[in-house]
């Protein structure tokens, strides 16, 4: 290679966007199960992504807050607001619960609401 010339390794890897539907309102509670399974399909390399997930997952002692059954490694797993957005919800740990995809539209549709669970001691700085 001659100098000057800069060696390209790395390829770039295209993330395509989904389009959000030309109704979808996220002002409006009808529409707030929609943008929640909109937010998982978001990848979770982003920042911060991966540390929320695993503090949630440590905050529950790695249980279902629904249904109290383990949230499996492998196994698909939603973020709920306990205060919905449109109701002036926050992104903060606080507000969100891991819960299983099935339970998680069982809250949405029989319009459940949740408590977050009691943290574990520790569980947070293991993080």
């Amino acid at each position: 290679m001659e100098s000057g010339q800069i060696s390209q390794t790395h390829e770039t890897v295209p993330r395509r966007h989904i389009k959000i539907k030309g109704a979808a309102n996220p002002y409006d509670p009808d529409w707030e199960l929609y943008f929640e399974e909109r937010t998982q399909r978001q990848p979770m390399e982003r920042v911060g992504g991966n540390q929320r997930w695993l503090k949630l997952w440590l905050e529950q002692k790695g249980k279902c807050v629904v249904c109290g059954q383990e949230l499996e490694y492998e196994g698909d797993w939603h973020i709920h607001h306990l205060e919905k957005r449109v109701n002036g919800g926050t992104e903060a740990l606080s507000n969100l619960v891991l819960l299983h995809a099935n339970c998680h539209r069982q809250v949405h549709q029989q319009g459940w609401r949740l408590a977050k669970p009691r943290p574990v001691k520790g569980a947070l700085s293991e993080a």
